[in-house]
């Protein structure tokens, strides 16, 4: 009997182009996840981006190891909305290489809405130490090349929070508290620790009985001096002794963990648009002020000299753009050279901690932003979903069904 073609059609999506595309996409991830895993050796001349990276979903996790050096560890995501989540993020001295840390990421607690925990960078920038402020009894050492991790007990139920780390890498100045240490739980976001020194080669904690009510603090770089914000004021500390040497400072602005200057003989604060250089000897106190129009907060992040200081600011309006400038004290002039500008989650930039070691050598120059792979875990659906989309957007192919007649 003859076969008929019959007028009724048949049709289907080829799977082809949407294989295609998912393997495409998993070869490429990997591909990246190989190349962002190698360490990235110390650059000769460490360099600081013109424009800071915004806030990124893509930022690698898991990945600071792929950092050799870091120049700025900081806070992405303050103020972030449903969806998003503030980053802990790690900039290598390169002045390309944006990743997470997942060893302050790890040791955030409810309290904080979703903060990364407190850490500080090491001067030479290869290491920094996070706290645990939810009554963790201790400190993580991460060292960035690998992602080593050493815990180091301080104290049974003690929270702790990391604010000053020394010139030579060994000394750090804690905040501790039998209850967790969060700044939210103030209305003033202060912290109210015990302020003690911690040996991280011994692992001896040196303890200042006198010092209960402390916000903030910052170690002198050769270890001898503190400067500690406190409930009565900022009050200047003998680190050896653990005598008060000066209480005549006003408590007003914004005290970083790198605010002395190199040669150890004054600090810097920044109170709203007064920058306070305060030089303290053991015969006089002297404090000048120098004045930045328009800033409305930030703070002194660090010391290029003895006469420079790098501050990062926010100016007035909601955009929460900064800008990080050199300021010279003597003459009281201002000069920005890089900015960071949120994108369209608005998301700020917080609590630069720079790697002091690093700042008198900083190149500024434009650079393009690594973010590393997306985790591997995430790739597999991803890839399947981009091939589902695929596979519906593909044009289905008619045929004739043939019927016999």
């Amino acid at each position: 009997m003859p076969i008929a073609a019959s007028h009724q059609r048949t049709s289907r999506r080829s799977l082809i182009p949407a294989f295609t595309v998912a393997v495409v996409l998993i070869v490429i991830v990997f591909i990246q996840a190989a190349v962002s895993s190698v360490p990235r050796s110390s650059v000769a001349v460490p360099v600081f981006p013109r424009q800071v990276a915004p806030y990124s979903w893509w930022t690698a996790m898991h990945s600071s190891s792929s950092v050799d050096v870091a120049t700025m560890v900081y806070q992405n995501g303050a103020g972030v909305e449903f969806g998003d989540v503030p980053q802990a993020v790690v900039l290598g001295a390169d002045g390309t290489a944006y990743r997470r840390l997942d060893a302050a990421e790890s040791l955030k607690i409810w309290e904080d809405q979703g903060d990364p925990a407190a850490s500080v960078l090491s001067a030479d920038g290869k290491f920094v130490v996070v706290g645990k402020a939810a009554r963790g009894g201790g400190v993580d050492v991460t060292r960035l090349r690998d992602n080593h991790r050493q815990s180091i007990l301080v104290g049974d139920g003690l929270s702790t929070i990391p604010v000053s780390i020394g010139a030579d890498g060994r000394l750090v100045l804690i905040l501790t508290s039998e209850s967790s240490l969060s700044p939210p739980h103030d209305l003033n976001f202060r912290l109210h620790g015990a302020l003690s020194l911690l040996d991280l080669k011994t692992g001896t904690v040196r303890k200042y009985a006198d010092l209960t009510d402390v916000n903030a603090a910052a170690l002198s770089p050769d270890g001898t001096s503190i400067v500690a914000d406190t409930a009565a004021g900022l009050v200047v500390v003998d680190a050896v002794t653990g005598k008060v040497t000066d209480t005549r400072l006003s408590p007003a602005g914004e005290l970083d963990g790198d605010a002395w200057s190199p040669d150890g003989r004054r600090f810097a604060l920044l109170s709203g648009e007064i920058l306070r250089i305060v030089t303290v000897t053991a015969t006089e106190f002297v404090e000048e002020k120098v004045t930045l129009p328009g800033v409305v907060s930030g703070s002194a992040i660090g010391w290029r000299d003895a006469s420079t200081v790098l501050v990062h600011t926010r100016a007035a309006g909601d955009s929460n753009e900064s800008k990080f400038s050199w300021v010279d004290v003597e003459s009281g002039a201002r000069k920005p050279f890089a900015s960071y500008a949120p994108d369209f989650t608005g998301a700020s930039l917080i609590a630069p901690d720079v790697a002091r070691d690093l700042l008198p050598l900083w190149r500024v120059d434009d650079r393009q932003a690594d973010r590393g792979a997306p985790p591997v875990l995430l790739t597999i659906p991803l890839a399947v979903l981009l091939g589902l989309v695929v596979w519906v957007a593909t044009p289905r192919r008619w045929k004739p069904r043939r019927t016999r007649g």
